[in-house]
């Protein structure tokens, strides 16, 4: 396979050296190289700024036609954007998957960009109160103003997960974790802990009230 590099280098060569013929010949082989070597960097010119256009403006899906260098540098481009284009489809195809999955979640999650909001699945409109499009972008911290999750989102220190009650039903206690992933993303997590905290209750209720009722005929005997 041909270099286009060395190509274009013998092509360069040729018109210089048709120019200085052709200079000779007039007698003017000063002037002849300059307008033959202009031409040649006019041409190129033109090639630069079908490339401009074609970036700035061209939906088309394949490049312009082009010769020499300028071929392959399209092709280059072209073969890039293609690459480009499978990577965004199969990056789409994986967020899509990657919400579809979280949408099916009971628990809130909540995908943040540093600390602003960046997308949430429906558990955490229930239980978090977000509404869409207007808590995009927000920071978390104006919308989960609770103490304890500011204390713990400035902290930075994520290993253990936080209880606080719930900013649509103070009745629901959530506990909260934030996972950190990526560069700068993080996973807010928060799971309806109401009824454990309700059955753990009962059942210090019922100890409290066996050793009660046990402790009252020892007592006697």
């Amino acid at each position: 396979m041909s270099n286009p590099w060395i190509e274009e280098a013998w092509r360069t060569l040729a018109i210089a050296l048709v120019s200085l013929l052709v200079g000779w010949l007039a007698g003017h082989v000063a002037l002849a190289l300059l307008a033959g070597l202009g031409a040649y960097a006019a041409w190129h010119m033109r090639q630069v700024y079908r490339l401009e256009q074609w970036l700035r403006h061209g939906k088309r899906f394949h490049p312009p036609e082009a010769h020499g260098i300028w071929e392959e540098i399209f092709q280059h481009i072209y073969r890039l954007q293609q690459r480009n284009r499978k990577r965004k489809r199969k990056l789409g195809a994986m967020l899509s998957r990657f919400q579809q999955a979280t949408a099916a979640l009971p628990d809130a999650t909540v995908a943040l960009e540093g600390e602003r909001i960046d997308w949430w699945n429906d558990a955490a409109e229930a239980l978090l109160g977000l509404s869409y499009p207007r808590d995009a972008g927000q920071h978390v911290a104006n919308l989960l103003r609770h103490p304890d999750f500011v204390a713990y989102l400035r902290g930075g220190r994520f290993d253990n997960p936080i209880q606080l009650p719930s900013p649509r039903d103070p009745h629901i206690t959530l506990s909260l974790k934030i996972i950190v992933y990526g560069k700068n993303q993080r996973l807010l997590v928060a799971r309806d802990i109401s009824r454990l905290q309700q059955l753990e209750r009962m059942r210090r209720d019922f100890v409290a009230n066996v050793s009660h009722e046990l402790r009252t005929p020892l007592t006697v005997v």
